[in-house]
Order: C-alpha cells, then sequence, then structure tokens
C-alpha cells in the first residue's frame, strides 16, 4: 500500500534508500553525469544556510516508489520553492508521481510559496517521461540551459593557446584563485560581485532575485561545504582599485572527485572586454588539476541564449551532453 512518508536525513539507511531511489529515476542520464551516493549523500543530510530541505517519498513498506526533494529558500526569493520529482522506473503509470507531486505542493502551499521550479534533464535517450509528466500537471517551460562537461585530460593541451589570449586582454587586471575561504582582503567585495549574479545571467522566466551575499553568508556557505567535503576552487577577477569584478568557482567532493561541477561564472558589464570571464574559468580549472588529478569530468550549464559564455565553454572544450529544462507552475 502505497504510504508518503518524510525523510529523516540523519538515519543514513532512510536517506539511502531516497538516494537510490532518486539515481534509478534518472537512469536516462549518463551515470556519471548524476551525482554519487558519497558526493550526494553527505550533501542531502546537511541543509546548506538559509534554506529549508525537506526530503520525502512514496514508499511500499520499505521500498521507495517515488521520491521528493523540496528545497525552501529562506532569506531571498520567499515566495519560491525548488522541487524534484522522481518515480522509480519500476512503479511509473501507477500514480506514483502524481501522489508525490501533490504531497510537495501541498507543502509548499503551507509554506507560503506561490511558486514551484522544478527540471527535466533531457537526453538523447528521452527524459524519462520528466516532461510530459511536468506538463501534463500545468508546469510550463520558463528556461533552457545546456548541460555541458569538459574532459579535463583532452582539453587541457589546449590552454596554453587561451591564456595567451587573456595575457593580451588583461590589462591592469588580475586574477586570484584560492581553495576553501576566500582571503579576508577579498571577502566584501567578493560578496558584494555574487550579489549581482542572479540578475546577470540569463534566466528566462524564471524570475528570480538576487542573494545578498554578505560577509557572514559568505563564511556559512565556505564552511558547511568544508563540513560535507565538498573542495572548492574560486578563481576571481581583481580590478586595479582591489576590488573583485569577476568570478568562477569550481566544486568537486573530495569522497568522489571523479566529476566536478561549476557554481557561477559572472563579470560584472562595467569590466567586460578583457577576457575576464576566460581568464577565471582557466585559473580555477588549472588549480582543480593540480589538486585532484583523479577528476575527469568538469560540468557546467548556461542558458541557451547565452552566446557569450558558450563560446567560452567551446574554447575551453566543453560540449553539450544534455539539456536542461527548467519548469514552473504557480499554485
Amino acid at each position: 500500500m502505497l504510504e508518503i512518508r518524510g525523510i529523516d536525513t540523519g538515519d543514513e539507511a532512510q536517506l539511502h534508500r531516497w538516494y537510490d531511489a532518486w539515481r534509478a529515476s534518472q537512469s536516462h542520464r549518463r551515470a556519471d553525469l548524476i551525482p554519487s551516493w558519497e558526493a550526494a549523500g553527505r550533501a542531502l543530510s546537511n541543509d546548506p544556510p538559509g534554506f529549508e530541505l525537506q526530503l520525502f517519498g512514496a514508499f511500499d513498506g520499505s521500498t521507495a516508489l517515488g521520491v521528493s526533494l523540496l528545497n525552501l529558500p529562506l532569506d531571498d526569493n520567499p515566495t519560491v520553492a525548488y522541487a524534484d520529482v522522481m518515480a522509480h522506473p519500476d512503479h511509473r503509470r501507477r500514480g506514483v508521481g502524481s501522489a508525490v507531486l501533490e504531497e510537495l505542493e501541498r507543502r509548499a502551499g503551507a509554506a507560503g510559496r506561490e511558486r514551484v521550479l522544478t527540471e527535466v534533464f533531457q537526453t538523447p535517450r528521452g527524459d524519462g517521461g520528466g516532461s510530459a509528466f511536468a506538463e501534463s500537471r500545468g508546469y510550463v517551460v520558463a528556461n533552457r540551459e545546456g548541460v555541458k562537461a569538459v574532459d579535463l585530460a583532452a582539453a587541457e593541451p589546449g590552454w596554453r593557446a587561451l591564456e595567451d589570449q587573456v595575457a593580451a586582454a588583461l590589462g591592469d587586471y588580475r586574477v586570484v584563485t584560492w581553495r576553501d575561504r576566500c582571503p579576508d582582503e577579498y571577502v566584501d567585495s567578493f560578496g558584494t560581485a555574487l550579489s549581482r549574479a542572479m540578475s546577470l545571467i540569463p534566466q528566462g522566466d524564471l524570475d528570480l532575485e538576487d542573494r545578498d551575499w554578505t560577509v557572514e553568508r559568505v563564511r556559512a556557505a565556505e564552511e558547511r561545504r568544508v563540513q560535507i567535503g565538498l573542495a572548492t576552487f574560486e578563481s576571481v577577477a581583481v580590478a586595479p582599485d582591489g576590488s573583485v569584478v569577476g568570478l568562477t568557482g569550481v566544486r568537486v567532493s573530495a569522497h568522489d572527485p571523479r566529476t566536478a561541477h561549476i557554481s557561477v561564472t559572472m563579470v560584472l558589464p562595467e569590466h567586460r572586454g578583457h577576457r575576464l570571464g576566460l581568464a577565471t574559468k582557466l585559473d580555477s580549472h588549472r588549480a582543480l588539476r593540480a589538486a585532484f588529478p583523479e577528476c575527469r569530468l568538469v560540468m557546467t550549464s548556461n542558458a541557451e541564449v547565452n552566446d557569450h559564455m558558450n563560446a567560452i565553454n567551446g574554447a575551453m572544450g566543453y560540449q553539450v551532453v544534455e539539456t536542461l529544462v527548467e519548469y514552473h507552475k504557480r499554485l
């Protein structure tokens, strides 16, 4: 008998059953693009600062038939809920996904949220029925992003020529790279730059607000990443006046360093034209390679209309591996 139950994220056995169903529900995707248990389990058991994370699922006894993730931002975007709804492929077309989605929307509404955002990954093997399911429940496309991956070993020989291009355009700007914790001298302007990221990234109809990255918020996020075993390599472009005006962050799990992810790459508009996006991306990837030579892939995603960033990624060796379709629904 189907029963909706919450997951105690402090109970490893419960969390692992949830994760196994979540992963199996994405069997249409390449296995190396899905976070492993070693990487995901620690993140799921530790709420990110400024968010309330709820995990639950549809169960028959101890068997997870479908699962969901509800992530509620607490300090910004107060009307939005981020969500995942997955039905195990062995239990589809039995009302499992509908039951889980109904519970998710109930919880989102009870938390005062007016809009739910969710994602579907489309691959050459299909999308696991995710788009049809979302659209049949009233969700509409808000944005489309190309998900890209770079094979580091194959791409690295081409970086030297790109670094020569950067050197010719950099002028009085410089690049500073650190691991895990921002140096005190940059943390204030780093947060100020990061606070503008959302408004500078093409986001279609997502209509998301910028976050206010105070020094305290930057430090709390850094501490949480260290706690869950994420190594972060942040490269920033520093203007002649010493302020941070561009950045790229790359994160990799020390517990499973085979695949890393870009958090955000951005350059403030008033400082563009000096190849700062390319410069910070190259430096962060060099730092990652030096610290984790076993890392094989770096993944990122960009709006399909973001021609400039897509050109940078293409020059660095990134190739599109799937499409991320972002859906939203007003409750």
